[in-house]
């Protein structure tokens, strides 16, 4: 499987200069340089703002082959800051009075639609805008023709179905989950009240007033021209053409068209157009909880209650950005790589924050091998160089992965299945080169490798969903683990797992939850009666029973870690 694109929530922020001297500093710059040059990513351009001041900085190119260099007004697919967007055009029509936060969603939604509710609570346009819907990430009725595109072929008729037919199992407003399909149908909603697009919405209320000719969902044909090619790895992927549920993360744009998008909300208090209006009203507390150490604006994540923020991921591109209203400092970073950029943001609003120096990479080296000689020479050359050399390159687990990718991609097959068996003897304990091994056997026509492949993926990482669907696509049994509530109640309590880390297990309505000093709550999910899995990151949990028959001890799985924690509540 190619990378999965995690989107973590980093706060901070960054911008540039209207002066001639450049206000971004040499060390970013040069942090920069060495992500590309050492191809973890193709192309990044930073924006920054800093008062009056609007500083660039770009390098790197559009595309591996045949591209030219980036520069700001290079267009990106920017995805979830997309859904500030979403958020900001909602409290326009607050603003005007067409709307209200309070309003349930079946006020907008056809009537034929069945809005499901929990403990006589409706969901409303805030729950939406505040992630505090209880409707899923992601809808579970997607079946892309194209895997690469995946929302391409979404339909409004298959969203009204989903919602129709879907059960919450959580109490709405009451947490805050991460839900690409409700800020998806908020946009919808909103389509549905205006009788416009999305993407007509946004030209009229956000991209026209501010002059930012080159953010739109459909590609024009001028920006077609000075597109960046997204990647994953070494390879370069498919745009992510998002319409139904646009207001997600279907947004493209340019560095300079979102350094006119974060001035403006950086000015936003001066209050003198409706849009600054509405951007105040999107920048105010929605939801907080303590419990969850998160709070809300509608669509912004609020830090440390000054900061604004918001990533964003698609396929082959990741973006970030961040306000400072107090301070008046805001960034926009893109890149044309799915390999998140969140360090630059970070250092160019925290200058104390380090920059970890980036390794060349293995694939770029073992790439060249396999050209100049064959696979056989190549592979000699990595497993020497993870002896010899291991402190010179990057042998992270993505870099073969990537590299039997852009094989794969080629028709290579014989060439990606070598490098893929070579990362899962490097990586056995990992789950996503198992899955990746398992699809190039399936192109290749081995079903029966490709079944114990996926099979073995899964084991090691439950939350593998795409596993999961080949092999219901392959007609293989896969049996769901169910734990009682009263066996659920016994793996209660607080673990430690160092001296000031706790990890806190509860439980609600026969699900479990897991809550790290420090973190959010999450839920996590039953492999095994005393195994559970989390879905937002690769990690898993095993509960141990002592002499007695007591669960005593809790062991926590994540990057290669086996970290045991003691009961001690």
């Amino acid at each position: 499987m190619k990378k999965s694109i995690l989107i973590l929530i980093v706060f901070i922020y960054s911008f540039q200069a209207k002066t001639q001297e450049s206000i971004i500093p040499d060390e970013v710059k040069t942090y920069i340089q060495s992500r590309i040059n050492n191809q973890v990513n193709v192309g990044i351009v930073v924006g920054y703002i800093d008062g009056q001041n609007i500083d660039y900085y770009s390098y790197g190119n559009t595309a591996i082959e045949n591209g030219t260099p980036v520069n700001k007004n290079s267009v990106f697919e920017i995805g979830s800051i997309s859904k500030t967007f979403t958020a900001t055009i909602l409290a326009i029509k607050v603003i005007n009075g067409e709307m209200s936060l309070d309003d349930p969603i079946s006020k907008y939604l056809p009537k034929t639609v069945k809005v499901p509710t929990k403990n006589g609570k409706e969901i409303t346009l805030q729950h939406l805008a505040t992630h505090t819907s209880a409707l899923p990430r992601m809808p579970d009725n997607m079946s892309p023709k194209n895997e690469n595109n995946p929302f391409a072929d979404y339909t409004y008729k298959q969203l009204y179905n989903f919602i129709s037919n879907h059960e919450l199992t959580k109490d709405i407003g009451v947490i805050s989950e991460y839900s690409n399909l409700g800020m998806g149908l908020l946009g919808h909603i909103l389509e549905l009240q205006s009788g416009q697009t999305f993407e007509e919405l946004v030209i009229q209320h956000i991209a026209n007033p501010l002059k930012m000719d080159d953010t739109r969902l459909v590609l024009t044909q001028q920006m077609k021209k000075r597109l960046a090619k997204g990647h994953a790895g070494l390879s370069e992927t498919n745009n992510w053409d998002i319409i139904t549920l646009g207001g997600a993360g279907g947004i493209r744009s340019t560095t300079s068209d979102m350094v006119k998008y974060i001035k403006a909300n950086l000015n936003s208090d001066s209050g003198n157009t409706a849009l600054d209006k509405a951007m105040q009203l999107a920048h105010q507390s929605a939801f907080k909880s303590e419990e969850q150490h998160i709070e809300m604006a509608l669509a912004w994540h609020i830090e440390n209650g000054k900061f604004l923020m918001h990533n964003g991921a698609t396929g082959g591109y990741c973006a970030m950005s961040a306000i400072d209203k107090v301070d008046k400092k805001g960034v926009i970073v893109l890149t044309n790589s799915n390999e998140n950029v969140d360090a630059i943001a970070i250092k160019l609003m925290v200058p104390s924050y380090p920059l970890k120096p980036v390794k060349p990479s293995i694939a770029k080296i073992m790439a060249k091998k396999i050209k100049d000689s064959n696979i056989d020479e190549a592979i000699m050359f990595y497993k020497d160089a993870k002896v010899s050399q291991v402190d010179t390159y990057n042998f992270d687990i993505e870099q073969l992965n990537s590299l039997g990718y852009q094989f794969l991609e080629k028709d290579q097959t014989e060439i990606a299945l070598a490098l893929f068996k070579l990362n899962v003897a490097q990586f056995p304990e990992a789950s996503n080169p198992y899955d990746s091994l398992a699809e190039a056997y399936l192109k290749s026509g081995e079903q029966t490798l490709a079944i114990t492949n996926y099979k073995k993926s899964l084991a090691l990482n439950p939350a593998n969903d795409n596993a999961r669907d080949v092999l219901k696509s392959l007609d293989v049994v896969l049996e769901d683990v169910f734990i009682s509530p009263e066996i659920l109640k016994t793996y209660v309590g607080k673990y430690q797992l160092s001296p000031n880390f706790f990890i806190t297990i509860t439980t609600t309505e026969g699900r479990l939850f897991l809550q790290a000093t420090g973190q959010s709550k999450f839920e996590i999910y039953p492999s095994k009666v005393n195994m559970f899995y989390l879905k937002v990151v690769e990690a898993k949990v095993e509960f141990k029973v002592n002499a007695v028959g007591e669960i005593d001890q809790m062991i926590l799985f994540q990057n290669g870690q086996v970290l045991p924690g003691q009961r001690v509540e």
